[in-house]
């Protein structure tokens, strides 16, 4: 089965986050979950987000290449983000060697054309109305990871929504993160 490496939203790593590991250790994966934000966890994404700007971005995305490289990961390797941790998927998804796919959930993008491994697939899960997402953003990096010979998609739910697939957020949708995992996990196995 597959190697999957999964980054944590700007809640830190909680319990919808360990639920959502879940869901690929039940499909037979072995699954990481790097904590980039040193065990602490909110109730809400202010939150969250204050605590990222307090850190910085730059520190929080060193936390996790030092987590991911103590891995030693061999072989194919697929990285998850949610939403804040669809940055760095996204990151590992460009540069890392033995990046076989990325998937972005609820977040995800490039403000300009950028470089993409050509051998990961990407896909971004984000629904049509989250305020969070850019989907002009969005299409230049599916069309970057294109460009580069990736398969890419874009795979857009209905509603606004932001964090639909943690069942632990007040905005879960069990029937869109139903449809979100089939389609991430057909493209794993």
């Amino acid at each position: 089965m597959a190697q999957i490496v999964l980054f944590h939203s700007a809640l830190g790593l909680n319990d919808g986050m360990r639920r959502m590991a879940g869901v690929f250790t039940e499909a037979g994966h072995t699954v990481h979950t790097p904590d980039f934000y040193d065990g602490r966890v909110f109730d809400n994404v202010p939150d969250g987000i204050a605590y990222r700007d307090e850190v910085g971005f730059p520190a929080l995305a060193q936390r996790a290449s030092a987590a991911v490289e103590e891995l030693g990961l061999e072989g194919p390797v697929y990285f998850g983000g949610f939403s804040l941790g669809a940055a760095m998927a996204q990151s590992f998804g460009k540069r890392h060697r033995q990046a076989a796919g990325a998937f972005l959930c609820h977040a995800g993008g490039a403000p300009k054309p950028t470089s993409w491994n050509g051998g990961c697939w990407l896909q971004m899960h984000y629904t049509q109305g989250d305020e969070w997402v850019d989907a002009q953003q969005a299409e230049i990096l599916i069309d970057s990871a294109r460009a580069a010979g990736a398969q890419a998609s874009a795979h857009v739910y209905p509603g606004s929504a932001h964090l639909f697939g943690d069942p632990t957020a007040p905005e879960y949708s069990p029937e869109l993160a139903q449809k979100m995992w089939g389609t991430i996990l057909a493209a794993i196995s």
